[in-house]
């Protein structure tokens, strides 16, 4: 695979966290792009070296970006090393110029081989992009189950993060949990605070009484058990009653169970295709299981 940048102007930036200008410009590119970015993450100290942007910028504008974020993970108690590209964005102004391609190419050429698992998410508008680079489609599987009991009493109760005890304490728990999940990522304080303390800030509950951590989200009669982190395998049939309305109809979990035990499976509905590079049959090809949602980057 030939990598090459025609234009003299273009500049290659990596490893530029620190760098206030240009972290400055990654964000303005993701908040145009999905509305969120990476600065309050930063300035608390969970943008750490796994996270790996690669950006093309001209004359200090940020035209292009996509990253490579180095997670691990435990499948079957086999540990892989995998690479997940994400955040590929290019700037309204640039696109159609080929940048998000040659960031691809070169975050193919770099970890293609080099890892476990090199793979990605991707959405309905380009699904035909990632092939070209060898990617190729792998379905996820979901485990959910209709609902039709009546909440019982809870003991669980909303996490305040901007409570420093609450808060190291949760993050204490993060370093310390378990897997919960049969494709499990290996505890990720940085990644999981990125949603924790960001768009589920407001659904992390605490129990006590199951020494347990959960995030849910409820939408209408849908209830999804995004995570579980606890130092002990959480018996998920204990805890559902607790966390489910009087109008919850559908449990959903958000990772693949370690036993699926009264729950159903079905094919991922979303918006975030799962590609894995290379040929060869991989550890996740064939199996009846997800990425974690708070896996995704």
């Amino acid at each position: 695979m030939t990598v090459s940048l025609s234009e003299p102007t273009h500049k290659l930036v990596e490893h530029y966290r620190d760098d206030p200008l240009l972290r400055a410009e990654l964000n303005a590119l993701t908040r145009q792009t999905y509305g969120f970015d990476f600065e309050a993450w930063y300035q608390a100290g969970f943008w750490q070296a796994d996270n790996q942007p690669c950006s093309l910028v001209r004359d200090g504008k940020m035209l292009a970006n996509a990253s490579a974020n180095l997670l691990d993970f435990t499948l079957g108690g086999q540990h892989l090393h995998c690479v997940q590209i994400g955040t590929v964005i290019t700037a309204p102004e640039a696109r159609g110029r080929g940048y998000s391609r040659y960031l691809m190419e070169v975050l193919v050429e770099r970890w293609a081989g080099q890892c476990d698992l090199l793979y990605l998410f991707a959405n309905s508008t380009v699904l035909d992009l990632y092939p070209r680079f060898g990617f190729r489609r792998v379905v996820e599987h979901e485990y959910y189950q209709p609902w039709s009991a009546q909440p019982r009493a809870t003991t669980f109760h909303p996490v305040n993060l901007d409570d420093g005890e609450q808060r190291q304490r949760f993050i204490d728990a993060l370093e310390k949990s378990c897997p919960q999940a049969r494709l499990s990522l290996v505890p990720n304080v940085p990644l999981t605070m990125f949603y924790c303390d960001g768009p589920y800030r407001e659904a992390v509950f605490h129990s006590a009484e199951h020494e347990a951590y959960v995030v849910i989200e409820h939408d209408g009669e849908r209830m999804v058990l995004v995570d579980v982190f606890c130092e002990r395998e959480l018996v998920l049939a204990d805890v559902l009653a607790e966390l489910v309305t009087a109008t919850t109809r559908e449990v959903v979990l958000g990772f693949a169970p370690l036993h699926g035990d009264g729950f159903a499976t079905r094919v991922v509905d979303s918006d975030d295709a799962l590609f894995v590079w290379g040929a060869t049959s991989t550890s996740v090809d064939g199996q009846t299981l997800m990425f974690p949602l708070l896996s995704h980057t």
